[in-house]
């Protein structure tokens, strides 16, 4: 056990290991998490593991239910329609801010954030069912490049949280229907409108791209695409059990039933 790292600190390196696990698809959408085993395999103890899971449930990456305990974060339909939702809103409000108050330095950054982008393939080399982590995190770049230049540390925060709540479906489905989309020009049409510092044209590309994408995997959701495991999909929250009575109750009730029936 590490005893000489601050308890802040080792709390704050679990989440961020299991945070990155979760994005970069070590763990998979569903997957449960053995708080006992990531315990031993981070060398921390139990509560240190369980407070990042809860702050992970908290940035929605994570999900807690009764009986079954902790699990990435599953997809659905349903979901998925809300997170695009409140993207496409709160990703309008920074791009505008951004725009209006646009540098030479921060154009300078997006303008490279795409170049790099452009460089990298979607999917990986041989593996074209498997999303290439490079231009995973070049998308993010962008994406964040983007919008933080909005002024507001809250709102690019809570942008960045959504973003991330998004490449869980990204990493699943993206591979299946980003090869048919002209993804490149989507991105250098949006490029084009924040360079000429046009904000309606700028939101206007980017909330079709959200959207876009969002009704490219709405089928794939809903009908449960090849590869597409049923652990992926959110499931149902169970109904907890009824608490049996305790030995002694069950006991108590059978003797006062035989004395009613003797008399």
């Amino acid at each position: 056990m590490r005893n000489a790292e601050d308890g802040r600190t080792l709390s704050s390196r679990v989440f961020d290991t299991i945070r990155m696990e979760i994005l970069n698809g070590k763990l998979l959408p569903g997957q449960r998490l053995k708080v006992s085993a990531m315990a031993h395999e981070q060398d921390v103890s139990v509560n240190v593991v369980r407070e990042a899971l809860n702050r992970l449930a908290g940035e929605k990456l994570v999900e807690f239910e009764p009986q079954f305990g902790f699990a990435v974060r599953g997809l659905s339909a349903e979901d998925l329609v809300d997170l695009i939702d409140q993207r496409a809103t709160l990703e309008e409000l920074a791009l505008r801010r951004s725009i209006a108050r646009a540098s030479i330095e921060w154009q300078s950054e997006v303008l490279a954030a795409h170049h790099r982008l452009s460089k990298e393939p979607l999917t990986t080399e041989g593996r074209p069912g498997v999303l290439n982590p490079e231009w995973m995190a070049r998308h993010d770049e962008f994406n964040f490049v983007m919008m933080r230049a909005c002024g507001s540390p809250r709102l690019f925060e809570m942008v960045r949280q959504l973003a991330e709540a998004a490449e869980l479906y990204h990493r699943a489905l993206l591979p299946i229907v980003g090869q048919n989309r002209a993804l490149d020009a989507e991105h250098r049409e949006l490029l084009d409108a924040i360079l000429a510092g046009d904000a309606d044209a700028a939101v206007a590309v980017l909330k079709s791209h959200l959207v876009m994408t969002r009704d490219a995997m709405l089928p794939l959701l809903q009908q449960g695409a090849p590869g597409l495991s049923a652990d992926t999909r959110s499931k149902p929250q169970r109904a907890p059990r009824r608490p049996a009575a305790p030995p002694r109750h069950r006991a108590s009730v059978a003797k006062a039933s035989r004395v009613r029936s003797e008399k």
